[in-house]
């Protein structure tokens, strides 16, 4: 059963298009994620799906109900949704317990409140009001809260935002947890895609145009991009450009064989630093190689700049991510290969 389902949803604001032939769906008790630059219209489709706006063009569905089309518009108090949105939007002037007890009032659920408080692991924290807790204590409780009252579907606007890099890994992970022992549809904004792949079970990328251009598991959008602005999406990439000849493209690290649908075209070759692999070398190298312009170590990994020759003798950079014990000294020879499986080839739009 679909806990969400949005057809060719259209959204305009003074005159601009904000949303563009939105179509998604989200499955009951899966996470689910919006990932887009921001101004890129994510929060005005959390704001139609919760009923705070009301629908211009196509159609919402909540658990195979009708919604919101342009001559339908539920209330937002009969959606049975949950929101969290970046400011937590705590009761001041209630305690913790309070502020929990507030959302299952006149409400069934399965939850206790001294249960949740454990999950959260903030059970020495039911006294206090929200400012004597942190702002990652107070983005629990208010998850904590949303959950509680068991909504139908929770739509989450960048939660994570504010919390400094620490306490946003140790956040993410509790809330993680929390979601998957609540079995509750999640819908989740982000313009983060790491957190978009360790939170979601489906990310659906948005671009600028307010449009959804790719949708699917993380594994696949990151092994599978359909575009070099999907490819960018998920980090740094190394870039060339070619011209495909009997199928071939040649770069600076290698040939690679393409389809027959793009020869003689110029294309746009991107390898992630990871594809790049290195290996030391005594002077010279035979096959590909690379100059070290520089060897730092970023804690789980190696970041290597190197330098290598097009075939016109032009310098041309390149970085790789390696193991973090290979450092090689400023100026050596390394030889390169090119992992292939994580080498993305798409018609250049110049």
């Amino acid at each position: 059963m679909l806990a969400v389902r949005i057809n060719n949803l259209s959204y305009s604001m003074n005159e601009k298009k904000i949303l563009n032939n939105i179509n998604l769906q989200l499955e009951k008790e899966k996470i689910a994620c919006i990932l887009g630059p921001s101004g890129c219209g994510k929060t005005t489709l959390l704001k139609l799906i919760a009923g705070l706006s009301k629908v211009q063009e196509g159609e919402i569905f909540l658990n195979e109900n009708l919604v919101s089309s342009s001559n339908i518009h539920l209330k937002t108090e009969k959606r049975k949704i949950g929101f969290l949105f970046q400011d937590y939007a705590l009761f001041p002037h209630q305690t913790v317990k309070q502020n929990l007890q507030f959302a299952i009032k006149d409400k069934s659920t399965s939850h206790r409140v001294e249960e949740i408080m454990d999950v959260i692991k903030l059970s020495d924290s039911l006294e206090k009001y929200p400012h004597e807790l942190s702002g990652g204590e107070q983005q629990r409780v208010a998850l904590a809260r949303s959950i509680i009252a068991k909504p139908d579907l929770l739509l989450l606007d960048e939660p994570f935002s504010s919390l400094d890099l620490n306490l946003k890994e140790e956040v993410r992970d509790d809330t993680l947890h929390l979601l998957q022992k609540s079995n509750i549809s999640v819908l989740l904004v982000t313009h983060d895609p790491f957190e978009a792949m360790f939170i979601s079970n489906q990310i659906n990328i948005m671009n600028k145009n307010g449009e959804i251009v790719q949708s699917g598991s993380p594994t696949d959008l990151y092994n599978l991009p359909n575009s070099s602005y999907v490819a960018n999406f998920f980090g740094e990439t190394n870039k060339f450009q070619g011209v495909v000849k009997d199928t071939i493209v040649e770069t600076p690290v290698g040939e690679f064989k393409v389809e027959n649908s793009l020869e003689s075209k110029n294309v746009d070759i991107f390898i992630r630093p990871e594809a790049v692999k290195l290996s030391k070398e005594q002077t010279p190298v035979n096959g590909i190689k690379g100059t070290v312009m520089a060897s730092k170590l970023m804690g789980t990994y190696s970041f290597i700049h190197l330098s290598v020759l097009s075939k016109n003798n032009e310098v041309v950079h390149v970085h790789s991510h390696m193991p973090p014990n290979f450092l090689p000294n400023q100026s050596s020879a390394v030889g390169i290969e090119i992992d292939k499986e994580q080498t993305f080839i798409f018609p250049s739009k110049n």
